[in-house]
């Protein structure tokens, strides 16, 4: 219409009326788009939070989630690393990933497979395959966290965003963007820290200064703390004691000894398993101003029995020299029964073995004979035993006098270790409703306030008694209802688990326990877990050995929510916010194109009234 009226102004001035008419049309019409305008900023203003923040599920965190509500990043994550939050820290550094290793963990999608899913809680049993991890807590004492096979979730698809790293210690892992839960591809090592006193060697460095070397073996994580070094000369005096607080192996120090005489030192190791020390860790030297030898050690060891082997050792100063070994054996009258001798110019040897048969005590003396004369000492004299040969009803491979030698209790014919000897336990459980005819539980559905009772029961198949301790963990059964009988047993309101006094289960007798929940009134429809995949999935699942999967009547409006957003396209921040631009690019548009009219309208209306038009 713009374009007719100012098209036909020169051949018809009577058309200038229409112009103002549409002038005045053009001003309401800028005006209401104006309006919309404002109100579509608003609108956007309104949808940026909803950007921004978005809504979250009322089942988004669970209390198994390593940090309720999720992370958005590896950075995120270790906001809570940093401060120790739940005690993150202490859990990765008890595996061996660092925080170096986390920070390089790259957003990525994963399925299930044979992964292992971590948590803070237990979620499920020892029979479907969850384990338990013990760390230390750098506050002081242990905790627990819980891992089992990513198969058992049920409920939330097979696909997962997750920051993806590597560990040199410990291999692939991720963290879980929901709820920062750890995911492995393999559980952990299960360490067995150890230390061993591996040896100690006493090297001269000239006639009174020694250097003393420690070697020490350590073992999953053990560490040394400290290292003593007690010095006895040949009459078994404590000459001295040094104490040194390192952690680091080999270690030694150069000893100092000016008196003549000869020396023994030994070296006691304190390690965080405990203190450690062994024969190798035992070494002999000597000082002298002239030529002097000293026979320092004698040892016996007895093998199968009746096999001996004998050692000695002496040290030689100053130019003196060893010549031979002579180790003299005397039986309990004082009879010699045996000598042995051994060329050898070494400050230590090891005998040839021999046998020995009959029972009693002997005593070895070692003669060392030497450049200076035959020598001797209190160190080197030492005993042995032959035992009786008295073997073990049960076992004929143990003495009579063994403490193993014992009958297995429910069948005396058997020995007490014997792989048939022992408490076989057996786990079952069913579940009744009640209030459906008493029939198998997980046979119905169960619905509003019906009654469900469970049963659990444990038998001793084996031929050995055992004590056992009856737990129930109840978390996901008590989401759609309440117990009603705790049958005699104790409820922890923390943990939801219920559980009943230790008893001793004898050979081929069982026990059970009987305990009663009932449902809700009003069925929960609080949507399916998002870090918790089995929590409000309309079951309960319930495991004592086998497995009792009670399916619940959830409300309609539940399942068909559910199912209507897993079919919904996924939407994320950019496609919402495309939407938006072009929807204020629109109304933009319209708004400046009216009011670019109105523009000219009055600029043509002006020319018209002046004559220049």
């Amino acid at each position: 219409m713009f374009r007719k009226i100012v098209s036909n102004l020169n051949f018809s001035p009577a058309l200038v009326g229409q112009l103002g008419f549409y002038a005045k049309r053009l001003r309401k019409e800028e005006a209401t788009r104006r309006l919309g305008l404002v109100f579509t900023a608003l609108a956007l203003i309104v949808q940026s939070f909803a950007v921004f923040s978005p809504p979250e599920a009322v089942n988004a965190a669970s209390s198994a989630d390593f940090v309720r509500g999720g992370v958005s990043s590896p950075g995120d994550f270790l906001r809570y690393y940093d401060r120790n939050a739940s005690n993150i820290r202490d859990i990765f550094n008890s595996l061996g990933i660092t925080r170096g290793e986390i920070n390089k963990a790259k957003l990525t999608v994963i399925g299930e497979s044979s992964r292992y899913n971590w948590s803070m809680t237990s979620l499920y049993s020892y029979a479907q395959g969850q384990r338990t991890w013990q760390y230390d807590k750098a506050s002081g004492g242990s905790g627990k966290v819980f891992y089992r096979p990513m198969r058992l979730t049920q409920q939330g698809g097979d696909r997962h965003e997750v920051f993806a790293g590597y560990s040199k210690n410990f291999g692939w892992f991720a963290i879980k963007k929901d709820c920062g839960n750890l995911i492995t591809t393999h559980p952990p090592k299960v360490l067995n820290p150890e230390a061993f006193c591996k040896n100690l060697a006493v090297k001269p460095l000239d006639s009174n200064r020694f250097r003393m070397t420690t070697n020490v073996r350590q073992v999953d994580g053990a560490k040394i703390k400290k290292y003593t070094y007690i010095v006895r000369d040949d009459s078994n005096k404590l000459v001295d004691t040094k104490v040194f607080k390192v952690s680091s192996s080999p270690h030694s120090y150069i000893y100092k000894q000016s008196d003549p005489g000869a020396y023994h030192v030994r070296v006691r190791v304190a390690t965080s398993v405990g203190e450690k020390t062994s024969p190798n860790c035992v070494d002999s030297f000597a000082v002298a101003k002239k030529p002097a030898a000293f026979c320092t050690a004698a040892s016996a060891d007895v093998s199968d029995r009746t096999i001996v082997t004998l050692g000695g050792s002496a040290r030689a100063v100053r130019g003196a020299k060893i010549n031979k070994y002579v180790f003299i054996v005397k039986d309990q009258s004082g009879k010699e029964v045996k000598r042995v001798t051994v060329s050898s110019s070494k400050s230590d040897v090891v005998a040839d073995s021999f046998t020995l048969s009959t029972p009693g005590t002997y005593s070895v003396v070692l003669k060392v004979r030497t450049s200076e004369g035959v020598k001797t000492s209190q160190n080197c004299a030492t005993e042995f035993t032959i035992t009786k040969v008295e073997v073990c009803t049960y076992n004929p491979s143990l003495p009579a006098n063994d403490p193993l030698c014992q009958p297995c209790p429910d069948n005396p014919e058997l020995w007490i270790n014997d792989d048939k000897c022992s408490a076989e336990l057996v786990n079952t459980k069913t579940a009744v409703n009640m209030s459906q005819g008493n029939v198998a539980a997980s046979s119905v559905v169960a619905k509003s306030n019906d009654k469900v009772s469970y049963t659990i029961t444990v038998e001793n198949r084996g031929f050995a008694a055992a004590p056992i301790t009856l737990k129930e963990a109840l978390s996901d059964v008590l989401e759609y209802s309440k117990l009603i009988d705790l049958g005699g047993g104790t409820f922890d309101k923390e943990t939801n688990t219920l559980s009943w006094p230790t008893v001793t289960l004898q050979a081929s007798q069982k026990q059970s326990r009987t305990f009663a929940v009932q449902m809700f009134s009003d069925i929960p429809a609080t949507n399916t877990g998002q870090s918790d995949e089995a929590s409000y999935d309309c079951q309960m699942v319930n495991t004592f050995g086998n497995n009792v999967t009670v399916d619940v009547a959830c409300p309609g409006q539940k399942v068909v929510v559910e199912q209507v957003t897993k079919e919904l396209p996924h939407t994320g921040p950019r496609e919402n916010m495309m939407f938006a631009a072009g929807l204020l690019a629109v109304v933009v548009y319209f708004w400046a194109r009216s009011r670019q009219l109105g523009q000219e309208v009055r600029l043509i209306r002006h020319n018209v009234n002046v004559g220049t038009l």
